[in-house]
């Protein structure tokens, strides 16, 4: 009876352990519980990217033409009393300055803030100005580092005589000048934060009159009233950093 029942429990227990080592087959090794080192490679970090900053400050350097008509009811007047006989021509504003603006960019790419100080360096006066642009707008190109845009505003400049003979107008505050300004331009960036850039602008509606001193060798100490209305057009190039 003792021998029976010790075959007996020595059969379960050839049994059981036939059952697990069927079952350990069945599931396999399982690495991830075993204790070897796990190897994390980093990725590369990305290249950096030149892009452009919201606030910006820069300078441009250009010529700006300005091309100002009297109107002929106002030449016939002027003919009227004084008794002269001088044609449109004499009253026209046509010049060719030299121009410096200072520009401040607030914004990035869609719609943008833009603010110059534009001061222009004529034979015989200078022009110092205020153009705000609530209107801009440029896209920014990634792959290119490029910002073109458009801008709307305008401008008002006062204008001031250089020192001469005549102290009715030397060093005096002697016209201005208002402009609607249209313009073109594009911004470069050939470093982050550092852009080329490029401008061209043209104001159909100008109008505006100055009392210029006379000019020099001409004999004359007479002052010259020029004005009109008419446009202006100026072309640029800068640095800026934003």
């Amino acid at each position: 009876m003792k021998a029976r029942l010790l075959a007996l429990v020595c059969f379960c227990l050839v049994v059981v352990a036939g059952r697990a080592n069927a079952q350990t087959g069945d599931l396999g090794y399982d690495s991830s519980g075993s204790s070897a080192a796990t190897v994390t490679v980093a990725a590369p970090a990305p290249p950096e990217v030149r892009r452009m900053g919201w606030f910006g400050i820069g300078a441009r350097v250009g010529v700006t033409q300005l091309r100002l008509t009297a109107p002929t009811s106002v030449v016939n007047g002027i003919e009227q009393l004084t008794g002269g006989t001088a044609g449109a021509d004499e009253f026209a504003l046509r010049s060719n300055v030299t121009t410096v603006t200072p520009t401040l960019h607030l914004g990035g790419t869609g719609f943008f803030f833009k603010l110059d100080l534009p001061i222009s360096f004529g034979s015989s006066f200078t022009m110092v100005g205020l153009g705000l642009y609530p209107l801009n707008f440029g896209i920014w190109f990634d792959r290119l580092a490029m910002f073109p845009y458009l801008s709307l505003g305008a401008v008002a400049n006062v204008v001031t005589s250089h020192k001469t003979p005549d102290p009715g107008t030397s060093n005096k505050l002697i016209g201005g000048i208002g402009q609607a300004r249209l313009a073109a331009g594009v911004k470069f960036f050939p470093l982050h934060g550092l852009a080329l850039s490029g401008e061209f602008g043209y104001s159909p509606w100008t109008a505006g009159a100055v009392a210029l001193p006379p000019e020099s060798g001409s004999g004359s100490d007479a002052t010259r009233f020029e004005g009109g209305f008419g446009s202006v057009l100026d072309f640029s190039f800068g640095i800026e950093w934003l």
